[in-house]
């Protein structure tokens, strides 16, 4: 009777085969490094929001008394987060490396920094317009939990309190339009929970696209410009404090 031998060597690749089979998939982190602008891909906000019968008392004030164009964005002030998932119609420049991830936007000249967790980091100090965020990878997808945010007290759009917290979700990919062109495109899944203000979380979704010849250009602002503006509209912010 004869016995069938397996080479050496093929035995090998084999076994290498079999484990590769059972080792969880690696991805590469996407380059986020450029220059990106909104409006160009699929976004989702929420129809209505899920307000506490706090945050649609002080809605409902807001919409009576505040006109459209009494938003702080038009007397610039910053929208910071959540409101400026991307922002009005201006680039936005990214900067990434093993430590940090910076974005700087054309708009208001805002500018976050996404710190990476287990690497070094300062603890927050106090709370901003765009909060202390911290991310890691889940495989090629960037998860980052924001804190320490400002309130912002402006009840269209999205507002929310000191309490906030916001995690996020983005990923790169590819798409082909139409006419067969391929764009790449950088999505954010945000969701905002917030629970003086929200009975539940709020989700929003927003694209950018890869755009590397779009330049950022210079953006000037004063807060002081929106103050004087209340002042002679005899407009007052709400106040989240009132119900507690």
């Amino acid at each position: 009777m004869f016995k069938l031998r397996t080479p050496t060597n093929l035995a090998r690749v084999l076994q290498v085969v079999s484990l590769l089979a059972l080792a969880p998939l690696v991805y590469a982190e996407p380059d986020l490094n450029g220059l990106w602008f909104p409006g160009g891909g699929p976004g989702q906000n929420p129809k209505e929001l899920p307000f506490t019968p706090l945050g649609k008392k002080l809605s409902d004030a807001y919409i009576a008394s505040f006109k459209i164009e009494d938003d702080p964005g038009g007397w610039c002030v910053s929208p910071g987060l959540p409101r400026s998932i991307w922002g009005a119609p201006f680039p936005v420049e990214v900067s990434q490396n093993k430590d940090f991830i910076t974005m700087f936007w054309e708009g208001y000249f805002q500018y976050r920094k996404i710190y990476i967790e287990g690497r070094p980091r300062p603890d927050p100090i106090l709370s901003t317009r765009m909060g202390y965020s911290v991310g890691h990878w889940e495989g090629d997808v960037l998860v980052v939990e924001t804190t320490h945010l400002r309130e912002s007290p402006y009840m269209r759009r999205l507002p929310n309190t000191e309490n906030a917290k916001i995690t996020e979700r983005f990923t790169v990919e590819n798409r082909k339009d139409a006419k067969g062109v391929t764009t790449r495109y950088l999505t954010d899944q945000m969701t905002l929970t917030d629970p003086t203000l929200y009975t539940q979380p709020v989700t929003v979704t927003s694209s950018l696209r890869w755009s590397p010849t779009t330049p950022i250009m210079e953006y000037s602002c004063s807060e002081e410009i929106y103050e004087k503006h209340l002042q002679q509209r005899g407009l007052q912010i709400p106040d989240f404090n009132q119900g507690q």
